[in-house]
C-alpha cells in the first residue's frame, strides 16, 4: 500500500464512500457536489486532494471534475447539471417557451441550453448548490444582499472564463430564466436584474430594440423617393449631397433601406457582404451571409430584389474600380463604409423625414433589423401554420417531419417569400428606378412600363 495519504486507491474507492456517509450524516443528498468549504470543514483537505487528483490523473483536472466522475453533482448524459427538480422543470419550461413563442432555431436553443448549463455548473462550483431558485428567494434583507453578492460571483466567473461578447448572452439567458420563473413559482427578486447594471456588457435581447411602425417606414421611403424634388433639405442631407451628390446618395440610401427592412443584416453584414458573390437575385432571390452564428446563412430578399439587381448593374456600369461592396470606400481596410457612417446616413434621412423613436432618438441600423425581425417572424409563424395543416392532412402531428420530407431548402425559401412579398412591398412601394439609374441601365429589364406618373418625377405642374 502506498505511503502517501491520498493515493489512487483511496481516491477511487474510499474517498467517495466517506463523503457520501458524511453527506447523509448531515441530512444532505449523498449525490450532491459539495463545496470546497464543506469538504474542508468535514476534514477533507481540498488542497491535498486537488494535488493528488492532478498527480494521479490529468494535470488540468479539478477536484470537482473528479467528484463528478465519481457520481457527485450533475451527470453528463443529463440535459441539465442539477438534481433539483423544480429548477429542472422551470429550465425545461423556459426552453419550450423560447421554442414555441420565439420560434428559436435549434442552434439558438442549443446555445441557450449551453449557457444555462454553464451557469448551473458555476453555481455548484462557487456556492455548492444546484438550485437556481436559491438566489431568487430570501426571508430577510441581509439574505437578499447575500443572494445578490452570490449572483455577482457567478457573473464574475462567467465574465472571466467566457470569451468575447458571449458573456452578455449568458447573463441575459440567466436573467430571462427568472423572468419566466416568476410567473410560475415564488420569486422574491430577479437577482440578475439587481446586479447586471454594474457590468459593461450589453444584455439586451433583440426584442428590446424598438422596431419602426408601418407609418414610419412609409414616411422614410416616400421622403427618400422624393428627395431630389424637395425644395428644402435638412442640414445633414445638404452636407451629404455636397460630398456624394444628392441623387447618388439617394440610390445608396434606397439600397440601405431595402436591405434593412427586406433582409435584416446585422451592422457588420452591411460591410462584409459582397454584391457579386453573395447576392443571388434570380427567381428565388436571397443573400448569403456565410459568417453567421445561430442564424440561417441564406436569407430571402423580401422586398425589391429587382432594385438590388439593378443597383449591381449600375455600379458595374458607373464605377470601373468598384470592389463589389454595396457601400464602397477606398480608404477603409474592409473596402466598405463602416457601421457608424451608415448610421449617420440613416440619421440624416430620419431628420429629413421627421422620424424618431419613442425616446426621441433617431433610428439606427439595429432598429431596421428589428423591424425586419418582427415582420419575418410573423411570416415564419404563418409558414409553421401551413406546415401543420399539411401535417394533419398527412396523418402526422409533426410539421418538422413534413418540412424534411416534402420541402427542400429552396422550396422553403420560396414559401416564405410568397407569404412575405406582398406585406413588405406594400411598405416600400416602387414602380421605377431613380432617374440617375435609369439614365445608365435599361429600366425595362427590371420594371414593367408604367402608365402612371413616375414615383421620382416632381408633382409640380
Amino acid at each position: 500500500m502506498p505511503s502517501e495519504k491520498y493515493h489512487k486507491e483511496y481516491l477511487e474507492k474510499q474517498f467517495p464512500v466517506e463523503l457520501r456517509e458524511q453527506l447523509r450524516a448531515n441530512a444532505l443528498d449523498p449525490t450532491r457536489l459539495p463545496t470546497y468549504e464543506y469538504l474542508n470543514a468535514k476534514g477533507f483537505e481540498t488542497r491535498g486532494l486537488t494535488r493528488a487528483v492532478k498527480r494521479h490523473y490529468e494535470d488540468e483536472k479539478t477536484l470537482h471534475e473528479f467528484l463528478r466522475e465519481q457520481g457527485f453533482g450533475y451527470q453528463k448524459n443529463s440535459r441539465w447539471p442539477t438534481e433539483h427538480q423544480e429548477t429542472i422543470s422551470l429550465l425545461n419550461g423556459y426552453r419550450e417557451s423560447r421554442s414555441e413563442r420565439n420560434d428559436d432555431a435549434d442552434t439558438t436553443l442549443s446555445t441557450v441550453e449551453s449557457a444555462l448549463r454553464t451557469v448551473l455548473r458555476t453555481a455548484q462550483d462557487i456556492h455548492g448548490t444546484d438550485n437556481l431558485l436559491f438566489f431568487a428567494r430570501y426571508d430577510t434583507e441581509n439574505e437578499k444582499y447575500r443572494r445578490n453578492k452570490q449572483t455577482e460571483a457567478i457573473i464574475d466567473r462567467l465574465k472571466a472564463e467566457i470569451s468575447g461578447g458571449a458573456t452578455g448572452n449568458y447573463v441575459r439567458y440567466f436573467r430571462e430564466f427568472y423572468e419566466y420563473a416568476k410567473l410560475r413559482t415564488r420569486i422574491d427578486q430577479n437577482p440578475v436584474s439587481q446586479v447586471e447594471v454594474h457590468y459593461d456588457f450589453d444584455t439586451r435581447s433583440e426584442t428590446d430594440v424598438q422596431p419602426l411602425t408601418d407609418k414610419q417606414i412609409r414616411t422614410l421611403w416616400e421622403t427618400l423617393k422624393q428627395l431630389p424634388d424637395r425644395d428644402v433639405h435638412a442640414v445633414s442631407v445638404k452636407n451629404l449631397a455636397k460630398r456624394h451628390g444628392l441623387q447618388e446618395w439617394q440610390v445608396r440610401m434606397m439600397v440601405l433601406v431595402v436591405l434593412g427592412i427586406g433582409v435584416g443584416p446585422r451592422s457588420q453584414e452591411y460591410i462584409r457582404t459582397q454584391c457579386r458573390e453573395d447576392w443571388v437575385l434570380d427567381d428565388d432571390p436571397y443573400i448569403d451571409f456565410p459568417v453567421r452564428k445561430n442564424l440561417p446563412g441564406q436569407v430571402p430578399v423580401l422586398a425589391h430584389p429587382e432594385l438590388l439587381d439593378a443597383f449591381r448593374e449600375y455600379m458595374e456600369a458607373t464605377q470601373s474600380d468598384w470592389n463589389g461592396k454595396p457601400f464602397p470606400s477606398t480608404t477603409s481596410e474592409s473596402g466598405s463604409r463602416c457601421g457608424n457612417t451608415l448610421n449617420n446616413w440613416l440619421k440624416a434621412l430620419c431628420e429629413e423625414a421627421g422620424v424618431r423613436l419613442d425616446d426621441g432618438n433617431y433610428p439606427t441600423l439595429q432598429n431596421l433589423r428589428q423591424t425586419w425581425h418582427n415582420q419575418y417572424h410573423q411570416i415564419l409563424r404563418k409558414n409553421k401554420v401551413q406546415l401543420q395543416l399539411v401535417a394533419e392532412e398527412q396523418g402526422t402531428q409533426d410539421e418538422r417531419q413534413v418540412k424534411m420530407s416534402y420541402r427542400t431548402e429552396d422550396e422553403e425559401r420560396k414559401s416564405i417569400r410568397t407569404l412575405a412579398t406582398r406585406d413588405f412591398e406594400e411598405l416600400l412601394p416602387l414602380s421605377e428606378l431613380p432617374d440617375v439609374m435609369s439614365e445608365v441601365i435599361e429600366v425595362g429589364e427590371y420594371f414593367e412600363e408604367q402608365a402612371d406618373l413616375s414615383d421620382f418625377k416632381s408633382n409640380k405642374e
